[in-house]
């Protein structure tokens, strides 16, 4: 027997609702058919466009709000196979739960209960976005001379943080020596010259350029040295040279 959502909306509330919102305006057919979790954070309802609507103050409560969701919590969805499902629940009930695991199930399926969605579609929709957001800003603080037809085409470009965000956003990163096996010959991508054969190589000792694997801090993404953001989940990060 469905319930409506709760009166006073948490953070999975708000989850469940925007991704509801979201695949109902896509197509409302999907609302009925399953995808994959991988879509669910990274383009129904991803973090660094969603932060503010869902009340969340980190990535990591993202990702726990995520868990809980796909680990069945309140009826909302079900996850198949069973095994990542038995994952997920394992982790959210932990006292030190692996937010992040639902990565490493990134094509389990998503089944969102038919009495849930309807609940959200009757009366469940998410909260209105904070004032300072630009959609809800008064027009005369939108930038001039760009209209709201101009922002919703520009709507897939990368997003992008205010200067106070950008600087608290900044993830450092350390780079883990690339392992250059004693059979293996590879030579360095900036100027050519031979690695040392059969050691862990972190830098050129021909060039001084740093060679070694970088990861994203938030996804653990494999980054390229001079990059400035992780081209899997737009994190800024620093230390790349």
């Amino acid at each position: 027997m469905s319930s409506a959502l709760s009166s006073v909306p948490d953070e999975l509330d708000r989850l469940f609702s925007k991704l509801v919102a979201n695949l109902a305006e896509l197509d409302p057919s999907r609302l009925h058919r399953p995808f994959p979790v991988a879509e669910l954070y990274e383009s129904l309802v991803p973090y660094r466009t969603h932060r503010k609507v869902l009340r969340l103050e980190s990535g990591e409560d993202y990702e726990m709000t995520v868990l809980r969701l796909l680990a069945g919590e309140r009826g909302y969805a079900t996850v198949e196979p069973d095994d990542a499902r038995q994952t997920f629940v394992r982790e959210a009930a932990s006292v030190n739960p692996q937010t992040r695991v639902f990565r490493q199930f990134a094509s389990a399926t998503v089944h969102l209960d038919p009495d849930r969605v309807s609940d959200a579609l009757r009366g469940g929709a998410p909260e209105a976005e904070p004032a300072e957001d630009f959609e809800t800003a008064p027009p005369a603080l939108r930038p001039a001379g760009e209209t709201k037809a101009e922002k919703d085409a520009q709507s897939n470009l990368p997003f992008v943080l205010d200067e106070q965000d950008e600087e608290e956003a900044v993830q450092p990163v350390v780079a883990r020596p690339r392992d250059i096996h004693a059979h293996v010959s590879a030579p360095c991508a900036y100027c050519g010259g031979e690695l040392p054969v059969g050691r862990a190589v972190l830098f050129c000792p021909h060039c001084g350029q740093n060679v070694g694997v970088v990861h994203c801090p938030t996804c653990d993404a494999e980054l390229d040295v001079g990059w400035r953001f992780c081209i899997t989940c737009g994190q800024k990060v620093s230390g790349l040279g």
